[in-house]
């Protein structure tokens, strides 16, 4: 068994494609257009162990800046925590965690987010979980704004680079609890599971991710440049839904927000580095997720 990291996985041909099938087996996620199209960089790092040339286990890290309250914060997000089913119940996750933790002192906060079989195998490593909101307002309470929307297509490379750039460039989408400098890993969903759900606002300078259920319209993300007003985007869309969700936390709306906890099978785990204390009652924006 040999433990591999970072570049000499992402530059491996070999262990590449084993990367990709063991996330596909485990998650059902597929990243391997993600990585032809140029986005997997080193902000994205996976610690594996390999046997045989075929990755076993795998931990990943993803780094980006934080925004709490308006301040910034080193952050890295671990996901993709996975074991090949020949080998696991041999301590590989823990060993891989372990040189995670060893790599990742100077990190403000570290946080990750598992499912209902693992609950109790990340306190052991000094996480405590998180109670997350949920955030919905009605589609009553918000003004129509007659514009022009378009939906984005990102298999046209010149829109896609646009997308790509904005997000590099953008602002927080809030300041109680937003992401930045985490572009890679938003252009991951942007190219799977949002890939449908992208619109531009021109007016605004704006891209919206917004997803609609058959109970719900999801608004997932605004993107751009300079600073917008979620609600005045939210007044562009083309919104067919009664009650809107707010995937991430917003700053003060105008308008009555309904807050409620987050009720899911898994849990958030945050590591507070630093003496910074992350809060419950905020929800971690969708779009960062890795």
């Amino acid at each position: 068994m040999n433990f591999i990291k970072g570049e000499a996985v992402r530059l491996n041909p070999q262990l590449k494609k084993s990367f990709f099938k063991l996330a596909n087996d485990t998650f059902g996620l597929d990243f391997e257009q993600w990585d032809e199209q140029g986005y997997w960089n080193d902000t994205y790092c996976p610690y594996v162990i390999e046997v045989g040339g075929e990755i076993v286990a795998n931990v990943s890290t993803s780094s980006g800046t934080m925004i709490l309250d308006g301040r910034q914060y080193k952050a890295v997000q671990i996901g993709t925590v996975m074991t090949n089913p020949k080998f696991q119940g041999k301590g590989l996750s823990r060993q891989l965690m372990e040189k995670v933790m060893e790599d990742h002192v100077s990190a403000h906060i570290i946080y990750l987010f598992a499912n209902k079989t693992v609950l109790d195998f990340y306190p052991k490593f000094g996480f405590e979980t998180r109670i997350q909101s949920t955030f919905t307002v009605d589609k009553k309470d918000i003004e129509a704004i007659h514009t022009e929307v378009k939906k984005v297509n990102l298999d046209d490379k010149p829109t896609r680079n646009v997308f790509y750039e904005t997000t590099v460039f953008r602002k927080p989408v809030s300041q109680k609890m937003s992401m930045v400098q985490n572009e890679n890993i938003v252009m991951f969903h942007a190219l799977t599971q949002y890939r449908d759900c992208i619109y531009y606002v021109p007016k605004f300078q704006a891209f919206a991710i917004l997803n609609e259920t058959a109970d719900y319209a999801e608004l997932i993300d605004v993107i751009s440049k300079e600073q917008v007003d979620v609600q005045e985007i939210l007044g562009c869309l083309p919104i067919q839904s009664e009650k809107i969700r707010l995937c991430f936390t917003p700053d003060n709306l105008k308008i009555p927000v309904m807050q409620d906890v987050l009720i899911d099978e898994g849990a958030m785990f945050v590591k507070n580095q630093k003496d910074i204390i992350y809060p419950n009652n905020v929800l971690y924006p969708y779009s960062g997720l890795a």
